[in-house]
């Protein structure tokens, strides 16, 4: 006996190290990421975890990876992958991923249109970015929240009125009170809040997409630039390749507002 233990112990060896060799088996085939609650795009007590979260797990899925998404206030979001927290490599959507510098952006995936929200009885009339600014119209904006280079670059120089507010329920209730003459938001956003938001039930018909978009803009995930994050990024953008993102985010869209 105490021979044929002796014998057993190169076996049971060479087995331990097949199976670290094994993909997915020792590896942690998880991706852990970070992102925000915006519906309908992500959210935490979204179905799925929102129509963007869904593209990204089914890309990753594609690749061999699970996912961990934590969500949270956008800054603390970026900051985890910045920091590495809870092992976060990526945060997303991003309209780019110049957040903070250290970041390289995926492939796209997804779109929002980006406009103006306006009041039905007040809607605004406007060509350029600088006839916003001659008839001095006051615009939400969202603290955080990238919108267009030009836009952004207006209201830094003062002629653009931004009024900023945490998030977009606050600006669309600004809005219907005309406190605001509008509000810059996805197209996407504001149609689901519309839809799901209760607090706006007896204003929806007054808060409408104005015909005229800033910018059809696309969305990144956003991975560390360092060794991990572009070993991530790689395998990520193959199981992208594998997925077709604007049939996922229709069929999200579609039962969404169908609530």
């Amino acid at each position: 006996m105490a021979n044929g233990k002796t014998r057993s112990v190169p076996v049971i060896a060479a087995l331990f190290a097949f199976l670290i060799a094994m993909p997915g088996l020792a590896q942690d085939k998880t991706a852990y990421i970070s992102t925000l609650d915006w519906p309908p795009y992500t959210g935490g007590d979204l179905p799925g975890g929102g129509a963007t979260s869904e593209v990204v797990r089914q890309a990753f899925e594609k690749a061999g990876y699970q996912t961990d998404v934590a969500y949270r206030p956008w800054k603390r979001a970026i900051d985890m992958a910045k920091e590495g927290k809870e092992g976060v490599v990526a945060y997303f959507p991003g309209y780019h991923c110049r957040h903070q510098d250290g970041f390289i952006a995926s492939e796209i995936i997804g779109n929002g249109p980006l406009g103006f929200a306006e009041h039905a009885d007040a809607p605004i009339i406007w060509d350029t970015l600088d006839s916003i600014g001659d008839q001095q119209l006051k615009i939400g904006t969202v603290l955080g929240y990238a919108n267009t280079d030009e836009f952004d670059q207006k209201v830094g120089t003062g002629w653009i009125l931004a009024v900023p507010s945490n998030d977009d329920l606050t600006n669309l209730k600004k809005l219907t009170r005309q406190r605001i003459d509008a509000a810059v938001i996805d197209k996407f956003v504001l149609e689901y809040l519309k839809a799901t938001e209760p607090s706006l039930k007896s204003s929806r018909d007054a808060l409408v997409f104005n015909s005229k978009p800033l910018e059809e803009k696309t969305l990144y995930l956003c991975f560390r630039d360092d060794e991990v994050g572009r070993a991530m990024l790689s395998e990520f953008n193959s199981g992208l390749a594998q997925v077709d993102v604007d049939a996922i985010a229709e069929d999200y869209f579609a039962t969404a507002f169908s609530q």
